[in-house]
């Protein structure tokens, strides 16, 4: 059932589905090849123990995330073109 955005109603897998690919096409339109920005894994994200922070980033046109092997601020902007 596709979501209504109506207080309390629950999401399902294919709502989540479909903002992670919304968010995704969002950031292609927005970084260029080889841009990205770091970000603190957040709350309710299940990843290994040790990543703390992660860098999302455009490659070859799509959007990929990495962990992070420096604690940079979150929101810092990379550049991970290499010339």
């Amino acid at each position: 059932m596709e979501n209504t955005g109506q207080p309390g109603e629950q999401l399902s897998t294919q709502d989540f589905i479909n903002a992670s690919l919304i968010f995704a096409k969002a950031l292609d339109l927005i970084l260029k090849e080889g841009e990205g920005i770091v970000c603190d894994v957040p709350k309710g994200a299940y990843l290994n123990e040790e990543t703390k922070k992660v860098i999302v980033f455009k490659k070859d046109g799509q959007i990929q995330i990495y962990k992070s092997e420096q604690d940079l601020e979150e929101g810092t902007p990379v550049n991970l073109n290499v010339e």
